[in-house]
């Protein structure tokens, strides 16, 4: 096989990692270990989904980290906030803009710099018709979580 910076190979990949929806979540290692020799750009959508959050934060981190570090262009979508500040010196933060009006959700689908800074799971609540107990709980804890980042 020629050299990687020599003769460069595009392999598109999509990725949709999910231990819950998708049990061929082995894909991702398929990708780290098919991308070695050639220059590679991906697309990875809510990785590892459906895991625990904790490891789910670490791990994705960690696989991001490494497609970074052998020059693969990574474009990744996911709802882990805590990803944005940990790879903020590895990638660059985009975001769409959602608007919940009163017949849904819509989104403009136009790239905005830097993580989304709009809240939507309690709005989706409210327009739902939840209990208004629900929704005033979850704008409780919320702001708890806001005011002293512990749950």
């Amino acid at each position: 096989m020629p050299a990687k910076d020599t003769a460069p190979i595009f392999i598109i990949c999509c990725c949709l990692i999910s231990v819950l929806e998708n049990p061929m979540a082995f894909k991702i290692a398929i990708l780290v270990d098919k991308i070695q020799d050639v220059t590679c750009t991906c697309f990875v959508d809510e990785i590892l989904k459906g895991t625990n959050t904790i490891e789910r934060i670490a791990a994705s981190a960690a696989v991001l980290n490494y497609l970074h570090s052998i020059d693969c262009l990574c474009v990744t979508a996911s709802h882990d906030i805590e990803l944005t500040h940990i790879l903020s010196n590895e990638y660059d933060n985009y975001h769409f803009r959602e608007y919940i009006a009163d017949d849904g959700i819509h989104f403009d689908y136009k790239l905005k710099e830097g993580p989304s800074q709009t809240k939507n799971a309690i709005k989706l609540l409210h327009y739902m018709n939840f209990d208004s107990q629900i929704v005033e709980a979850a704008e409780t804890l919320v702001n708890k979580f806001i005011d002293t980042k512990t749950w």
